[in-house]
């Protein structure tokens, strides 16, 4: 690879037989500029035999060949052909951090730890871990997009080359030791020791301790800077730049449905306008869902626009599966298809062959791709060929293993219609690792296949459900094309809850009014620019419908306080003003019910060249937000109305407001009908129910006493049939 120093001085010299690179100045620039890093290539230094020295997309790194215990025993410390050291020659003394481009192996924790020498100096006794300091734990960590400043630990996965600050990560139970460089020292030997087989290193960065640095500054030898500038918070919406057709594809669920539940699918399901629940082929006694069979399942959903994938793998018993042997494979899997076949209903979406091979399939029974896949594939295509086949549905994003996958798949003639895998690690790699597909798709010659993530779900399970956490997964799914995505289930006493965006006493949580503002959209999905494309932070996913004449982003993640959302590409048909109203859904936890949207907001903009800014503040990660843009006069009123309560359908201001007791609560109806007025608080729960009963035409007026309310900002709403006009008050004590 390229090393450089931009505006610095490089001279090449040979020290102890080694080429390296010597600073002989450094520049002067710019007091919050930090001057650029001292860059080691991996594959420059003194490189024991263990290691071998590869190339890819013309960068070479080192990769150990050999495992800790096939070499230097259980306790793993680097002997002498697992070692590696470096001659540097620094520009000047200093304190210096470490940083380390690398790359993890698909074995995670078997694939990542390596040692460095604790300070500088030749040969560090591999026998002895009180000279080395053990790195562990690189899977989920480093950096990789080009913008990001490298600090302590980022989120990425395996397999993708990323940077570390070695420095400030918690290597083992505090952050790594600073390297310290005297004025008259500074030419120094650095040493590494690799531990674990699967472990890629491209090179090293040595930078001032205070300072900064992006990822393309570490890979280009950049100045970085002393204090890392704000993070923009800016959501970026083209209305102009469509994506595809609304599909509402990351709508479905793992195991969502059951024959029972949810028990009123109209109100529940429908209009969610769910894409793929993914069902076991069979379920109850001998199987490994109790519940949830397919084939009965797809007979419910078929007055919704809910699809079955059917999950083959759940026939087999217990978790990891117990292989009921190929004769009683090939009946089971034949009967489910002859029944789908019977069933009459085009509300299938495919056969999932298998599920987690890596975890879930027992070499004894044979191996798995010529003993399973193959032969399976081709009795779906011999008895229903017209089916998708769906795979392999890994338990994580392994391009390795997908590889060694579709290269069987090819030489056999078995490619599924669509690649499935699981993203259970959070949203922070979906987007990268669609792109490392998609690229093996092209080095291996084969046509796109449409992606199901056929599980998703945050790291930490008690999430699911929440929108804050499901914003940023529906927006890397919806901009990277995926065809269907499942919210995975983890609270296994708790079947039928769509991935738990209803309670445990099935009433809706904040997560499904979320994702029925994901069913709502209709028309076509537009672009959203986050801040970032990793990571977890603020995203949005939004729509724009023309022949209805409006737009609504979806928006949240793990962020709190403003964030602007830039809207441009607004149809000239809209107007010179456009209304906008700010809604949140709040949520605590999967379990507590919640009421419904609450609107923060309805203002109308002036469109300058077809764009505007709305600031959004969000109050917390967890809640979801949607900004409803459309022409002046077309969206519900939801504020104070004028005097007079004009109109049809009317909801007045509260008087007194702030109040300490009682207020009196003015509203207008256009005809005799049921009304329901009721108060929430600001996480969504219902506090009081002041009218549920048919009223006449008129004005009317209901009197709230809020004695057993502590104070606090409270929203109340008026619903007649689907109308529904919501207001704020504010209880002082």
């Amino acid at each position: 690879m390229n090393t450089r120093f931009p505006a610095l001085l490089v001279v090449m010299t040979t020290l102890f037989g080694l080429l390296v690179l010597v600073p002989t100045t450094i520049p002067s620039m710019a007091q919050d500029a930090a001057p650029p890093p001292l860059l080691v290539e991996a594959e420059s230094g003194t490189i024991g035999g263990e290691f071998a020295t590869l190339s890819e997309d013309s960068a070479s790194y080192i990769s150990i060949t050999t495992n800790f215990n096939e070499t230097t025993g259980d306790a793993g410390f680097p002997g002498a052909g697992r070692t590696a050291s470096y001659v540097v020659t620094f520009p000047e003394a200093g304190t210096y951090a470490l940083y380390v481009r690398l790359r993890v192996g698909p074995g995670a924790f078997d694939d990542d730890s390596f040692f460095y020498g604790i300070g500088f100096g030749e040969a560090h006794d591999p026998t002895n871990p009180d000279a080395w300091t053990l790195v562990n734990g690189l899977a989920g960590v480093g950096y990789a997009d080009a913008g990001a400043y490298v600090e302590s630990a980022g989120t990425l996965g395996s397999e993708v080359w990323k940077w570390l600050r070695l420095t400030s990560y918690d290597v083992t139970s505090e952050p790594g030791d600073p390297f310290v460089v005297a004025a008259g020292a500074l030419t120094q030997v650095f040493e590494i020791g690799a531990r674990e087989d699967g472990l890629d290193i491209d090179k090293f960065a040595f930078a001032p301790l205070d300072a900064f640095y992006t990822v393309e500054n570490l890979d280009n030898g950049e100045p970085g800077v002393f204090e890392i500038p704000d993070i923009e918070n800016t959501l970026r919406v083209d209305l102009s730049d469509i994506l595809r057709p609304v599909t509402h594809a990351a709508s479905g669920a793992l195991y969502g449905v059951t024959e029972t539940l949810p028990a009123n699918l109209e109100e529940m399901v429908a209009p969610l306008k769910p894409y793929v629940y993914v069902q076991p082929a069979l379920s109850g006694a001998g199987h490994q869902q109790p519940f949830g069979a397919a084939i009965p399942v797809s007979a419910r959903l078929a007055s919704t626009t809910g699809q079955v994938a059917i999950r083959l793998a759940d026939i087999s018993p217990n978790w990891p599966y117990i292989w009921p042997g190929e004769a009683s494979w090939v009946s089971q899997v034949t009967g489910v298809i002859n029944d789908k076949i019977a069933s009459g209903r085009d509300n299938y979406y495919g056969y999932e062959i298998w599920n987690e091979q890596h975890g879930t399939w027992d070499t004894a029974n044979g191996e798995f791709f010529s003993t399973l896949w193959k032969p399976t594939c081709d009795l779906i295509r011999s008895l229903d060929p017209e089916a998708a086949i769906i795979g392999p549905s890994d338990s994580f994003y392994s391009r390795s293993r997908i590889e060694e996958f579709l290269t069987f798949c090819i030489q056999n003639d078995c490619l599924p219609d669509i690649i499935s895998w699981h993203e259970l690690g959070g949203s922070d790699n979906v987007s990268s690792n669609i792109d490392s597909y998609r690229s093996l798709e092209s080095s291996l010659g084969i046509a796109p296949r449409e992606i199901s993530i056929n599980e998703y779900s945050h790291t930490t399970r008690e999430y699911e459900g929440a929108p804050g956490i499901s914003a940023p997964f529906i927006a890397k799914f919806e901009r990277k094309l995926v065809h269907s995505a499942s919210i995975s289930w983890w609270f296994v006493n708790l079947p039928g809850r769509l991935g738990s965006l209803l309670t445990a006493s099935n009433e809706r949580g904040g997560g499904w009014w979320f994702y029925k503002w994901y069913g709502d959209m209709t028309g076509d999905m537009v672009r959203v620019t986050p801040p970032s494309e990793s990571g977890d932070g603020i995203d949005g996913f939004a729509n724009l419908d023309m022949d209805a004449a409006y737009a609504s982003i979806g928006l949240g993640g793990d962020h709190m306080g403003n964030v602007d959302v830039v809207i441009s590409g607004i149809p000239a048909s809209f107007g010179d003003e456009v209304d906008v109203q700010v809604e949140y859904v709040p949520w605590s936890n999967k379990d507590t019910p919640v009421a419904g949207p609450v609107t923060v907001s309805l203002t109308t903009y002036e469109v300058a060249e077809g764009s505007i800014t709305v600031p959004v503040d969000i109050a917390d990660p967890l809640y979801g937000y949607r900004v409803y843009v459309a022409p002046v006069g077309q969206i519900v009123a939801t504020e104070a109305l004028p005097e007079g309560l004009a109109g049809d359908f009317a909801l007045g201001q509260n008087y007194p407001n702030p109040f300490q007791q009682e207020t009196k609560i003015p509203y207008r109806l256009p005809a005799s009908t049921r009304v329901q007025l009721e108060v929430f608080n600001m996480i969504g729960q219902k506090v009081a129910v002041l009218v549920d009963e048919v009223q006449a035409e008129g004005m009317h007026t209901v009197t709230f006493d809020a004695a057993t309310l502590p104070s606090g900002l409270y929203m109340y709403r008026l619903q007649v049939g689907e109308r529904r006009l919501m207001n704020k008050m504010v209880v002082l004590r």
